[in-house]
């Protein structure tokens, strides 16, 4: 029987880079005991500065400010909100200063003169018609409407225009606006006067009769920009053909001559 052997025993050599780490830790401690800091001072790492992100006021503070504020503030000083801009500036939309507020509320609650007056009647107006210059088979008047009132009236807009008969029947009419200059609001203070230049031919046409002689009305009728009621004066302008009538916008004045 073979006799038995002790296992042996395989020396695993320590690695002589861990023995250096170990050498030089242990000079560390010696020395922060020497200091007098103690252990636990010489062990614990430092703690780091504290970071601009690590608080929500300093994470703030040091974003770039919204490029609308900068815009508004045109400084360095933009970078905060002043104490009197509140959120409106942080979102972009910087409320005006005091003084343009106050003129901004006094435009929109002070509408102007025409628009406080009343929208002319036809029982505040009169009317007269004067015939103007003609040629070339064109015929030419001014339709001229008077404040009488005692107060200022507003108008805009075109005249509506039917011609009568002498019996005062109506004659087949056909009012155009005619759109060469825009219809505008305007105010007639009492005696004013606003005119419309009317245009006609004496051409006789497709639908005129065979023969060639053309209506000869006796009366106008007017109706006055958003009005039902008519106002009526003689027509002694003589023939109308083709039973049409163009008139410019209403407009301040009497028209030529006047």
């Amino acid at each position: 029987m073979a006799p038995l052997r002790a296992p042996s025993v395989r020396r695993v050599p320590y690695p002589r880079a861990a023995l250096t780490a170990l050498t030089a830790a242990a000079a560390l401690l010696a020395a922060g005991c020497a200091d007098g800091d103690g252990p636990s001072a010489a062990s614990a790492p430092p703690s780091p500065p504290a970071s601009p992100a690590s608080s929500p006021s300093s994470s703030a503070s040091s974003s770039p400010p919204p490029a609308s504020s900068a815009a508004a503030g045109g400084t360095g000083q933009a970078a905060g909100p002043s104490p009197s801009s509140g959120s409106a500036r942080a979102s972009g939309s910087a409320p005006a200063p005091p003084g343009d507020r106050d003129r901004e509320a006094a435009a929109g609650s002070a509408p102007r003169a025409a628009d406080r007056a009343p929208w002319c009647g036809t029982g505040q107006l009169r009317m007269t018609l004067r015939t103007l210059g003609s040629g070339a088979g064109q015929r030419y008047a001014a339709l001229v409407l008077i404040n009488s009132a005692d107060s200022p009236c507003r108008t805009r807009g075109w005249p509506g225009l039917q011609l009568t008969s002498a019996g005062g029947a109506e004659i087949q009419t056909r009012t155009d606006r005619d759109r060469a200059a825009p219809a505008q609001q305007f105010t007639m203070r009492p005696g004013d006067r606003a005119w419309s230049r009317l245009h006609w031919t004496v051409v006789p046409g497709a639908g005129d009769p065979p023969d060639g002689s053309c209506p000869r009305p006796a009366g106008l009728r007017v109706i006055p920009p958003d009005e039902r009621r008519a106002l009526s004066a003689d027509w002694k302008p003589g023939p109308v053909c083709g039973g049409k009538l163009s008139a410019t916008a209403l407009r301040l004045g009497s028209g030529p001559g006047r």
